[in-house]
């Protein structure tokens, strides 16, 4: 056998262990993802994002009356947080779910979350491991691929990411891609940099935050200008070409930015996170300084070890005078750069999540430079003894990753063991039970109850019940508006809320005094006007004083 036939040999066998791999660690998921949704409100128990966005992808595969309203209800979505491929890649995941459980298929709400976890951040996130494998190893060594695909998956922030629905892991999928596109053009300025762009504005049209590509190409075009690999015409012409394909396709796969209102309305939405992920939601930012510290503290706990991150930005670092992977360190360092800046310099509001699109290719970096065999003499009076410098290297990075490898796995058991006991173990779901058993169970199922809940407050959905929330928690005045007959409230937002110390702090100053002084009052267990019927380490339970007579005192 030849050296090209056992090179393809090895990349075989490369291929199919990650298949295995891939399939095993997308089935580990499906228990622990058709939990905690068997109803909607229950979603809102652990993740309340999840409950803002099934709503609208249920809308979306609803028929309307007409064909232009079914089209509508599938084009128009809604919920602008997120842009329209997170959506559409969304429904088109359910619609088998749809088509094979028939009319009735809305009621089967924790196999459609299942299905949307899996679809749309499990396999995602398997996806971008292979790219990413692919684009520092090209499986050229069945060890080092196995070790970075492995490493990469058993992230305990990848781990947790693939517990939810949510547009991370599509995110970091179209950003490998485009990584692995301009490495495919390497400087030719040819259909891969053209498809990279492509892969820039699903990755924009996904979350915003795929508008840091703008640092990548900047790098990209100044290199391949100064390195003499392309003319300055020819320049100008790929730069607004490239362009032309980023906003066609950012407008292709957003059509509603064609209409007038629902452009508009994306506008304002867009203007809205942009205020809060800079300058904070309830309080303001604390300043850069926090945020390199809130970086590194996230990395620490969900990424591995702040040495293993240092290896590997050395390891890109040293690429780029390394002529055969000078391209895929540049590229990877030059989106680090935009995309940790942004968070270092501008945003306020940093979670676990938001890291992904930037840990996964700079951990695979930890496999991107190999030296050439060397010799290495050992003793004074000891003879040259020849090593193999490659293979001393790759074994002293299994070392490493085995172990880090270990510290994931053991955090990921964790992790998955609570997911898959996180309906019996829930506080939101035990406050419900023991104010239903206590309380509620005492109320003719013909009365009417109307019930307010803070976000993450779980109460079942009844026939009698009419259950209301608001994404900006609860004042006095807004009580007030709706008179509910039972609050359902949440501790930590008791805690946090009824800080005076935040009205000097916060962004709103009225909107944060009368939430103080809300909360302040659930907190004390005296709220104007109703009386405390249940209180667990989760939250409290509230009845209207007439109500609370009617139905509970027993004196």
């Amino acid at each position: 056998m030849n050296e090209v036939d056992a090179m393809n040999k090895s990349k075989k066998w490369t291929f199919f262990i990650l298949l295995m791999l891939s399939i095993l660690y997308f089935s580990l998921f499906i228990p622990p993802n058709l939990l905690g949704a068997k109803d909607i409100n229950m979603i809102s128990a652990f993740e309340h994002d999840e409950f803002a966005q099934y709503p609208n992808v249920i809308r979306m595969l609803t028929p309307g009356e007409t064909l232009y309203q079914t089209l509508r209800n599938f084009v128009v979505y809604l919920h602008y947080y997120y842009g329209y491929p997170f959506y559409f890649f969304s429904a088109l995941a359910i619609l088998p779910v749809k088509l094979i459980l028939g009319s009735g298929w809305t009621e089967q709400t924790s196999t459609i979350v299942m299905v949307l976890r899996q679809l749309i951040n499990v396999l995602p996130m398997i996806l971008s491991a292979w790219v990413m494998t692919w684009i520092v190893t090209r499986f050229s060594s069945k060890l080092k691929s196995v070790l970075c695909f492995v490493l990469l998956l058993t992230l305990p922030a990848a781990v947790t990411n693939n517990l939810w629905w949510h547009p991370d892991s599509l995110l970091t999928l179209f950003v490998v891609l485009t990584l692995f596109f301009l490495d495919k053009d390497d400087f030719r300025f040819g259909k891969y940099f053209y498809f990279s762009g492509v892969a820039a504005a699903l990755a924009i049209g996904s979350k915003i935050l795929g508008v840091l590509f703008v640092v990548t190409y900047i790098v990209y075009l100044l290199y391949g200008f100064f390195s003499k690999k392309i003319p300055f015409k020819r320049l100008v012409l790929a730069t607004l070409l490239q362009l032309a394909v980023v906003v066609g396709t950012v407008i292709i796969t957003n059509p509603l930015l064609l209409l007038p209102i629902e452009r508009g309305e994306i506008i304002s939405v867009f203007k809205a996170n942009l205020e809060q992920s800079t300058v904070g939601f309830w309080v303001k930012t604390e300043g850069n300084q926090s945020q390199i510290t809130a970086i590194r503290d996230i990395f620490s706990q969900n990424y591995g070890s702040i040495l293993l991150a240092l290896f590997s930005t050395a390891s890109l670092v040293l690429g780029l005078f390394h002529k055969p992977v000078r391209t895929r360190s540049m590229i990877i360092l030059a989106w680090l750069i935009g995309y940790l800046g942004y968070f270092v310099i501008f945003a306020s509001t940093l979670r676990e999540h938001y890291l992904l699109p930037a840990a996964i290719p700079l951990l695979a970096g930890l496999f991107l430079l190999i030296p050439a065999p060397g010799t290495i003499r050992i003793g004074r009076n000891l003879p040259a003894v020849k090593f193999d410098r490659k293979q001393l290297l790759v074994i002293l990075l299994a070392v490493i990753v085995v172990a880090q490898v270990g510290v994931n796995a053991f955090k990921d058991a964790k992790i998955l063991e609570s997911a898959l006991h996180k309906e019996e173990n829930s506080g939101s779901i035990n406050l419900f039970n023991v104010a239903s058993e206590e309380f509620l169970a005492k109320i003719p199922a013909d009365v009417k109850v109307k019930i307010y809940r803070d976000w993450r407050a779980y109460v079942e959905p009844r026939a009698n019940y009419e259950i209301t929330y608001d994404w900006s928690l609860a004042d006095y005045d807004y009580i007030h508006t709706i008179d509910p007959d039972v609050l359902f409230i949440e501790y930590d937002n008791a805690y946090y809320f009824s800080d005076e110390s935040k009205i000097e702090q916060s962004i709103r100053p009225g909107e944060m005094t009368a939430m103080v002084e809300f909360y302040s009052d659930v907190i004390n267990e005296h709220l104007a006007g109703y009386q405390l019927l249940v209180k667990t380490d989760f939250g409290y339970v509230f009845a209207k004083d007439e109500f609370y007579a009617r139905f509970f005192d027993m004196e």
